[in-house]
This record gives C-alpha cells, sequence and structure tokens, in this order.
C-alpha cells in the first residue's frame, strides 16, 4: 500500500462517491477484479458532479452515469494512490476474498462436511450424532479453518473406525492413532467432539456429556478407561489364589461368598488367580448380591456389567476367555439390552444364558405389570427370533425379575462343581 491514506478518504472514500465504493466492492468480491464499466441509473446530481471531480473531465448527461475502471484506475495511479484502484478500494474496505479462494474455501469446508458425513455411512449407529454435529455446526465451532476442520473430521473418522478397542488408557489410544496422547483430552477439539461420537457408538446414545462421569462413561463402552481407578467391575465368586494382592484378596472374599469390586488398575496390572471354566455374566448389580446372599461361599463365578461393558468389565473377561474360560451371558430383555449384548459381542464371544426367545417368552407369558419400551431393537445375532419376539410384543422383562431362575441355575452349577468329599 502506498499513498496518502487521508487524501484517499477525503477524496475517492467522501460521502457523494460512498455509492461507487460500494458497488466497486461488491465487483471485486464477485469477479475478483476491476475491468469494463460501472454502470449506475441511481445518481443525483450532487454524485454525478462528484464523479466528474474524480475522473478531471465532465460526465455526459443522461439518467445514468458510466465510469470507466481503466480510466479511473489510471487517474488514481496518477494523481492520488500509485498501486491503483483495486489497492484503493481494499485501502477503504478492507481485505476481501478472491473469488477463487472463496470458491476452494467453500470446496474445502464442503470435503470437511462430506468426511464427516461419511461417518455416518460406515457407522450407522453413529447417524444421530453425525446430524446434531452438522446442525450445530460442530466443525466450524471447533475449527480455525477449512483445512483444520477437514483434519478434525478425518480424526473423528479414524476414531470411530478403531473403535470399540482393546481396553486401555485414553491417552494410549490417542497417541497410538494420533501421535499426541493429549489429543483427546476434554479441552482440546477433538476431544470435546469424540465424546458424543463414542457415545453414540457404544450405544449410549447421542450427548455432548461435557460432564466428568458421562465423559467416563462414554469412553468406557468403548473400551477406553479415562482414568485407571474410576472404571470398576462387580464380581461374586472368583476364586482367585495365592500370588498378588488381587488374587489373594478374591480367593478370601470368595471364601466368605462375598463381592468383590476390582478396578481397571487391578485386573489390568495383577495376577487373578484360577481361571474356571465357566463364568457367568450379568447386566445388574441385583443379581450379584442376590447370589452372595443365597448362595454364599458356593456361589458360581459371576461377573457383573452394569450396564455397556465398562473398560475394568472387558479387561477382565477378556482376561477370562484368554485364561480358556467361557462366558454365558443374561441382560434385560428390551432394546437396551441387546444393545449390550452386542456391545460386549464386539469384546469377548459369548454364549446366551436364558437370553433366547423361548426364554423371553416364557417371561411374557408368565410375568404380570410388565411395561412396555420404545426405540430401537437392532439384530440379535445370537437368536434372530429374540429381535421378532422383542419387536411384537414391546414389553420390558427386567434381569431382576427372573432372580429366582438364574439363582437357581447358579445353584445347580455349583452343586455339580463342588468338590466331593474324600
Amino acid at each position: 500500500m502506498s499513498g496518502n491514506i487521508e487524501r484517499l478518504r477525503a477524496v475517492l472514500g467522501a460521502p457523494d462517491l460512498a455509492w461507487l465504493v460500494a458497488r466497486l466492492r461488491t465487483r471485486l468480491e464477485r469477479d475478483g477484479e476491476l475491468i469494463g464499466e460501472l454502470t449506475s441509473s441511481k445518481v443525483d446530481v450532487a454524485e454525478r458532479a462528484a464523479v466528474a471531480r474524480l475522473l478531471g473531465r465532465p460526465v455526459r448527461a443522461g439518467a445514468s452515469v458510466s465510469v470507466p475502471l481503466d480510466a479511473l484506475d489510471a487517474v488514481l495511479r496518477r494523481r492520488l494512490w500509485p498501486d491503483g484502484l483495486e489497492s484503493a478500494v481494499v485501502a477503504l474496505t478492507g481485505p476481501y476474498l478472491h473469488p477463487g479462494e472463496r470458491r476452494r474455501t467453500k470446496d474445502a469446508w464442503r470435503n470437511a462436511q462430506e468426511r464427516l458425513e461419511g461417518i455416518a455411512t460406515a457407522h450407522p449407529e453413529a447417524s444421530a450424532w453425525v446430524a446434531r454435529a452438522t446442525r450445530t455446526g460442530a466443525l466450524k465451532r471447533n475449527s480455525s479453518d477449512a483445512l483444520d476442520a477437514a483434519i478434525l473430521a478425518a480424526r473423528l473418522a479414524a476414531l470411530a473406525d478403531a473403535v470399540p478397542v482393546e481396553p486401555d488408557s485414553l491417552a494410549v489410544l490417542a497417541g497410538r492413532l494420533f501421535a499426541d496422547a493429549h489429543a483427546l483430552d476434554a479441552d482440546r477439539p477433538l476431544g470435546r467432539l469424540a465424546v458424543g461420537l463414542v457415545a453414540a457408538l457404544g450405544a449410549l446414545g447421542p450427548t455432548d456429556a461435557t460432564g466428568a462421569h458421562l465423559r467416563r462413561a462414554a469412553w468406557a463402552c468403548v473400551g477406553v478407561v479415562v482414568d485407571e481407578l474410576s472404571s470398576s467391575v462387580l464380581t461374586v465368586g472368583l476364586p482367585g489364589g495365592s500370588g498378588s494382592p488381587t488374587a489373594r484378596a478374591l480367593a478370601a472374599l470368595s471364601v466368605e461368598g462375598q463381592p468383590a469390586l476390582l478396578t481397571y488398575r487391578q485386573v489390568a496390572g495383577d495376577d487373578i488367580g484360577t481361571v474356571p471354566r465357566l463364568v457367568y455374566v450379568c447386566e445388574n448389580p441385583a443379581i450379584v448380591a442376590a447370589a452372595a446372599d443365597r448362595l454364599g461361599a458356593s456361589a458360581p463365578p459371576l461377573v457383573c456389567l452394569d450396564g455397556q461393558p465398562g473398560a475394568a468389565a472387558v479387561r477382565l473377561l477378556r482376561r477370562l476367555v484368554n485364561g480358556g474360560a467361557a462366558l454365558a451371558y443374561h441382560g434385560d430383555f428390551d432394546g437396551g439390552g441387546a444393545a449390550i449384548a452386542r456391545t460386549l459381542a464386539r469384546h469377548v464371544p459369548w454364549q446366551p444364558w436364558r437370553f433366547e426367545a423361548a426364554d423371553y417368552l416364557a417371561a411374557v407369558g408368565s410375568i404380570t405389570g410388565l411395561t412396555s419400551f420404545t426405540g430401537a431393537i437392532g439384530a440379535t445375532e445370537w437368536d434372530p427370533a429374540l429381535a421378532e419376539s422383542l419387536e411384537s410384543h414391546r414389553l420390558r422383562v427386567e434381569e431382576e425379575a427372573l432372580v429366582e431362575t438364574l439363582l437357581a441355575d447358579l445353584a445347580a452349577f455349583a452343586a455339580v462343581e463342588a468338590p466331593t468329599a474324600p
């Protein structure tokens, strides 16, 4: 920029030429250059006279006025602003985005949005979250520019493809995926958006989940632990052993028929002792409490998910499976229960424990006062007929309603497994 800006404002920026500067600015933003003529049919006498003074020659009388832009450029360079007409307009009105650059920026934003929408294509369970992120402009709010938004969307897509994961810490996952252990921290743009995404992928439903508890729950449902102590798993009847402190604690509690609450730190780092040949898995803590109350020290190995399988539960169950145990699972008969069972199957193999269509129909036929449930049911791969039965009846059978049947199974298994007297 060169020339006297105050003189430029006094001459080209005069009130009677405001219409001309506004039209020049519009032309620049539209075409990216100032060539040809600029014509207006709405100028008054004072405005026409101002154009004549600017050009240094009379302006033809008539209903309109035309300003040859090459002549105006030459006048400015010679008398007022050596850098020419475009530079003068920018000096008066501020920088503008060239049409070509605007198109490239628009294309870049479109590319970022398409990457975000691709998550819903690859992971239909995240469709509601993607729609909400699109509606609220989440990419733009969390990005400095279109390129930044495209990178953010690509990282969200990479995260969606990677989960659920083997139980691991958030920092380790971030380091493995993005070479930055803090990329998924709560105060980072990726970390803020990722919580809602993983909540949807883990069947918690779309949520902003800004609270610490909800954030932990969202990550836990895809196998990620935010810290080693916040994720825990409830058990009873695990035999333990004489090795690590955790194994000894399990052995002592098992002898007393008391439940054990194990943290992720314990199941990830300590030996858990003897691995049983069969471990029962339930959804609700009430089943563990009932087993401890009724069966005491004879309670067979039972692990409780307490909703969506968290990092500690998944880590424990994987250790049991890798040690040779088979898993038998039971949960609530409703859409949420089916979703939990599908999530569990993504982590470990299991066989149904009174969790098939025949069991559901028997419960519906014998239990009074059942309430209905809404929402999607999804597939029940372990027994396709179960999904059909759930859809047909739409009655929720909570696991606690079947506690007597489940306890009978546990007692029968304990009787078979009990050591015989010498």
